[in-house]
């Protein structure tokens, strides 16, 4: 198996990234560290070895991807395709060590910086097991337990906040887990159709199984995405929210490896506290997930449009009060079962979607009348195109596609987000549009946004952040990761988002989705959890007493601190 631009190499390299590839190594650590490599106690080749027999072959030593743009391994044609698409998803989630975050990479070994010098091994995880099944999972979380090895979990990558990669880690890679089984499923919670993924199943190709037997299920907006991950662990939105709700509200039977390396299976009746904490309340920290089990609906009709207009010929009083307007109709087109995704820069309202599932053009266009009535009368050069379709995978051709890699194009991002409920947008438009003005006028900063009604309970009880439950409006502010300035510009631009942007939006939110946030936010326990961080942190002290698992801003992950040289020591 040839695994992307990258490679499944012999255990036998393994000194070839420490001395090809530099690592800054410290001192033997303190037993409250984790190790890295160069440190005394990390483990010598032998168990390395023995792990790769263990896991029959399946260990991968990483080397970073951007190594072809650097001396001794130069390749200029081979740098030259890295380069061209260095922030696209799809030249990171195919290796075992890529992620997108652009904050984490650290410029250590990228297309961007000089021939010269050195790759380094830096953020990037050091060893990853190609899982091909719990039993591999299991292993790696022993290993890294007894040798006090930090531990990651990884399928694609696609990742804002730096969750699936960490310096001198191992990764439990779950990407080539790719199992689809459909079921006729009954239980409590739900009588019907339902589908078994495995972990590594992205959006594209669990949207194709289902398509080929008349169903649809919920993923997210980027069809590469993961189902299984982040995405349904973390809470999850899709053009189908609306009307069947977050992706962790769909789910049914997690296959969990645990701390202790036991397979377990968790329920709303089995393991229930498990289930509860996997659905909603954020990936990576409580087990290895190795599958879900999900609710699939019928396929359906689906009404859209897109559109948008330009600043250019506009005041900025017509301009953004466009957006004010917008606001206003919103409700009326969430409860209609609407999914809505726009954008606001400094000079184009871009409206990349409306979905309505089981939905009529002939509806949606009356829904938006009250907008396009102001802005024709503002005379406003706007464009807004509608469609009705006759299936979901028809609609998300048209509106994400095209597939498999859809619109989502750039992931290297800096990023937060604020979740508004209804009376806060009623009472709060012009101010909250005061602040995306100026900060799009005077910064690179612009604000993408989404609207959906997700305020029906789920079936089964969940982790999901109840701020999610009276939400309008998502909305973000981001800047794209510029790789070709240099990184200490790009993490003052991070550091301008926590401390300037973020702040008068915070200040109205009760909450934001934690897979689409700031991970420097000071009150992320709060702002991602809400009133259920203590009730998960002991959750993840039954399941992970020993906190092996880690994630940034993930439950329990106040239990350690990333010292100067980059390991994780107890806090």
């Amino acid at each position: 198996m040839v695994v992307g631009m990258s490679r499944i190499l012999c255990i036998g390299l393994a000194y070839l990234a420490l001395h090809v590839f530099r690592v800054d190594a410290a001192a033997p650590p303190d037993s409250q560290c984790r190790v890295l490599p160069g440190d005394s106690l990390w483990p010598h080749i032998d168990a390395w070895k023995q792990l790769n027999t263990t896991v029959g072959g399946r260990l991968i030593t990483t080397i970073p991807l951007g190594h072809v743009c650097h001396d001794p391994t130069y390749n200029e044609t081979a740098c030259a395709a890295l380069e061209a698409g260095w922030s696209l998803p799809q030249m990171q989630w195919p290796t075992p060590e890529g992620f997108t975050a652009g904050y984490q990479q650290e410029a250590s070994c990228n297309p961007y910086t000089p021939r010269e010098s050195p790759c380094l091994q830096g953020n990037y995880v050091y060893y990853a097991i190609n899982v091909s099944s719990a039993e591999d999972a299991a292993v790696g979380v022993k290993f890294a337990q007894e040798n006090n090895i930090r531990l990651v979990i990884k399928n694609t990558g696609h990742d804002y906040l730096g969750k699936s990669t960490g310096k001198g880690a191992l990764s439990v890679w779950t990407h080539h887990l790719k199992n689809i089984e459909f079921l006729d499923y009954t239980s409590a919670a739900w009588t019907g159709q339902a589908v078994k993924l495995a972990a590594g199943v992205q959006g594209f190709e669990a949207n194709n199984a289902a398509a080929e037997r008349g169903l649809t299920i919920v993923g997210g907006e980027c069809l590469t995405v993961g189902i299984v991950g982040g995405f349904s662990q973390g809470g999850g939105h899709s053009l189908l929210s609306s009307r069947y709700g977050l992706g962790a509200d769909q789910a049914l039977e997690w296959e969990v490896v645990t701390a202790g390396g036991a397979v377990v299976t968790a329920t709303p009746t089995e393991n229930s506290d498990l289930y509860w904490a996997l659905s909603g309340g954020g990936a990576g920290t409580y087990g290895v997930v190795i599958s879900l089990t999900v609710k699939a609906y019928p396929d359906t009709v689906m009404a859209g449009a897109t559109g948008g207009f330009s600043s250019q010929t506009l005041s900025a009083d017509v301009y953004y009060g466009a957006i004010e307007v917008w606001h206003t109709v919103l409700p009326a087109l969430v409860d209609a079962g609407a999914h809505v995704t726009w954008i606001i820069q400094r000079a184009f309202f871009t409206l990349y979607e409306i979905s309505i599932p089981r939905g009529t053009e002939a509806e949606l266009r009356e829904l938006v009348k009250p907008w396009t009535d102001w802005l024709t009368e503002k005379q406003v050069p706007y464009q807004l195109n509608f469609t009705e379709l006759p299936t979901y995978h028809t609609h998300i051709e048209k509106y994400l596609g095209p597939p498999p890699y859809g619109y989502d194009a750039v992931s290297s991002i800096v990023e937060g987000g604020v979740m508004l409920n209804r009376s806060t947008v009623a009472a709060h438009s012009k101010d909250i549009v005061a602040h995306i003005r100026n900060i799009t006028t005077t910064t690179d900063f612009f604000f993408p946004a989404y609207a959906f009604n997700v305020s029906k309970s789920p079936s089964s009880p969940n982790a999901a952040i109840p701020a999610w439950r009276d939400m309008l409006i998502y909305l973000e502010s981001q800047q794209f990761w510029n790789f070709t300035i240099p990184y200490e510009t790009m993490a003052q631009q991070a550091d301008i988002l926590t401390n300037e942007v973020m702040p008068p939006l915070q200040a109205l939110s009760n909450g934001a989705y934690m897979n689409e946030a700031d991970f420097q936010n000071p009150n992320w326990k709060k702002d991602y959890y809400g009133s259920s961080y203590e009730k998960l942190k002991e959750i993840k002290k039954k399941y992970d007493p020993n906190d092996l698992f880690y994630a940034t801003t993930a439950v329990g992950s106040d239990a350690w601190e990333m010292v100067e040289d980059g390991r994780l020591c107890r806090t």
